[in-house]
């Protein structure tokens, strides 16, 4: 047998017992308290991937799919803001530190991913603390992180300056199914 087909049949057993989990409907949902007012959107469209082979982790939210109360305000969001049509998606692609696959005990772990966090075409080293859990079929992702405008080169006009808070709580859940 060759190397070259030793090398594909290798890759082949590997990527068919990877231990990979991922879902295509996670939640996002942002807030902004300010005393002139609170802005607050939705978003059912996060794609997420964890590797339990080795706690690789990746995720992606498109930025049209967030949804406000008021659309004006997710038209001021994609146009003014986030420019949804320039930067289209927010991703982070990463690890769990200190991955323990063993932790599928039906107990929540508190976890840290670290990695690169791409959100309005800037990107920026993170670490994200969350908590992990097994429910005996898929694994459940539960955190919340502030992001700050300025960290992004999110501009907001002074005229509405009161009204948007300099860091936005993020919180994200998602369960990540086998793949």
């Amino acid at each position: 047998m060759n190397i070259f087909l030793s090398l594909l049949l290798f890759a082949s057993f590997t990527l068919a017992n990877a231990q990979q989990f991922m879902t295509r409907s996670g939640q996002v949902h942002f807030f902004s308290e300010t005393p002139m007012e609170n802005i607050e959107a939705e978003n059912a469209q996060m794609s997420g991937l964890l590797d339990a082979s080795n706690g690789g982790f990746a995720f992606q939210v498109q930025m049209r799919a967030f949804h406000f109360e008021k659309a004006l305000m997710e038209e001021h969001f994609n146009e003014n803001y986030v420019e949804s049509e320039k930067h289209p998606k927010a991703t982070f692609q990463g690890a769990i530190k200190d991955w323990d696959n063993t932790w599928n005990d039906g107990d929540p772990h508190d976890v840290v991913a670290t990695g690169s966090f791409d959100f309005h075409g800037v990107k920026q080293d993170r670490d994200i603390a969350g908590t992990l859990t097994w429910n005996g079929k898929a694994w459940e992702i539960e955190t919340r992180f502030p992001v700050a405008l300025e960290d992004h080169e999110i501009e907001v006009p002074a005229v509405v300056k009161d009204n948007i808070a300099p860091v936005i709580d993020v919180d994200v859940k998602a369960t990540l199914d086998p793949r």
